[in-house]
């Protein structure tokens, strides 16, 4: 999967070419990708993201091979706080600009992927890049191409071509976490709560309630009365009982709300925090797992409106 974008009748791909491109049309965004402030900082980045996919990508064969791949990531990260510290804004340079930019993509899947691979908090363990995440997420335009935990590590292992748990126990811990909840308090956002999260996740849902329920591999009958019962939880607070045998058609949703694609992130935490509170009145069965080879059950063809 590459990121790719049409300018002026143009398809241009590989994430450098369409920034300097942007560049080009637009002007520089705080500064220039080929600054002498900037390019240092695309170095460190892919410096990170090297580290990153050495940890996370390999499969090791000792538990030392393992403890000196954490211990390669956390030396690039102190160098990421270091270069955050140089300034007084939480910011790669004064002011938010290209770096920024460069960076978020990928950082925003180490904060995910390592928290449920391996047990370590990207976030939570570096104060300069826990500062940076929250001014990134005091902006807006951030805010709406925001992606949460459950939809990263789970997209992740086709486009990188897998991703390795190490067992270890906290590791487990967040894993198990990240896939059943709950959802409220990971560090994928901190941000408050917008007031009409609910109200999103009952917008979306039903604009595409048609789609969700043919595409579910349950009975269609059987799963819109579930549905309807996790929505009614979602929006009063009170527990509705899904006919039985439902519990595995509404945790076959919870398992494929895509963020931002499906639904914003607050709004896809009380969806899924909904349907897992009501299947779980029925039963406690499991959809089969989400595939790691491909995400075909992901395709957007399925939601293109006629």
């Amino acid at each position: 999967m590459l990121p790719a974008i049409e300018l002026d009748g143009r398809i241009i791909k590989e994430s450098d070419d369409i920034l300097l491109a942007l560049e080009k049309v637009f002007g520089p965004l705080s500064q220039r990708m080929e600054d002498r402030t900037v390019l240092p900082l695309r170095q460190l980045e892919r410096l990170l993201f090297r580290a990153w996919c050495n940890w996370l990508c390999y499969p090791v064969i000792s538990a030392q091979q393992e403890k000196r791949n954490r211990e390669q990531f956390i030396t690039v990260v102190a160098k990421v706080e270091e270069a955050l510290g140089r300034t007084s804004s939480p910011y790669f340079l004064d002011n938010f600009g290209i770096v920024d930019v460069i960076f978020t993509p990928y950082v925003e899947r180490m904060n995910a992927s390592l928290y449920y691979y391996k047990g370590y908090s990207l976030r939570e363990e570096n104060p300069r890049l826990s500062a940076w995440f929250a001014a990134m997420e005091s902006r807006p335009t951030y805010r709406g191409t925001q992606s949460d935990f459950h939809t990263h590590v789970h997209d992740l292992p086709p486009q990188m071509g897998g991703c390795w748990e190490n067992g270890e126990t906290q590791m487990l811990i967040n894993k198990a976490r990240v896939d059943h909840g709950p959802w409220f308090g990971l560090p994928d956002v901190t941000y408050p709560e917008p007031e009409n999260s609910r109200m999103e996740a009952l917008q979306r849902t039903i604009e595409h309630r048609v789609n969700i329920i043919r595409v579910n591999p349950l009975d269609d009958k059987l799963f819109d009365q579930a549905l309807r019962c996790a929505l009614t939880h979602m929006m009063t607070g009170v527990e509705c009982v899904p006919p039985p045998g439902s519990d595995v058609a509404l945790r076959y949703l919870r398992d494929r709300i895509n963020v931002p694609r499906d639904m914003s992130i607050y709004a896809a935490k009380r969806l899924r925090e909904s349907l897992e509170t009501t299947a779980a009145l029925v039963g406690d069965g499991q959809p089969e797992p989400i595939p790691t080879k491909h995400r075909l059950d992901q395709n957007p063809a399925n939601f293109v409106r006629n």
